[in-house]
């Protein structure tokens, strides 16, 4: 009797997960579209091609964005990071690699800011002379 319970359990779970796979795969094709559909009606690049032959969502630049420079301390915001000006507001930056050897310094950064989300494209870091 254990075994054909086990046995069910197997199927069951194997079926399972057939099924969740085929309802993912359903939704990420759907999400696809609908995003391809909303970056072509903005006039930007629907899409690249990576790896596996499927097409990436490419998000556009702010096209009226211009060069910024900005003087703060880099923090750890969650799992980004930040600048923290020197006036106290809160920029999220978009180059955790480049940020990083500058946790809790004070530095100037040079950038592109997207004003809707507060979030810094960096061009480049460097340390304040003190």
């Amino acid at each position: 009797m254990k075994a054909l319970y086990k046995r069910w359990l197997i199927m069951g779970l194997t079926l399972s997960i057939f099924g969740l796979a085929r309802l993912r795969r359903a939704l990420e094709s759907q999400l696809d579209s609908e995003l391809e559909g909303i970056l072509d009606e903005s006039g930007a690049i629907a899409s690249k091609k990576i790896k596996e032959g499927r097409s990436a969502p490419v998000v556009p630049m702010p096209v009226s964005a211009t060069t910024v420079t900005f003087s703060g301390t880099v923090i750890r915001n969650g799992t980004r990071f930040a600048l923290r000006e020197t006036g106290g507001v809160l920029y999220t930056l978009d180059s955790t690699g480049r940020a990083w050897p500058f946790e809790g310094e004070d530095v100037r950064v040079t950038g592109k800011l997207d004003t809707s989300t507060r979030m810094l494209h960096v061009d480049e870091i460097t340390t304040m002379a003190s």
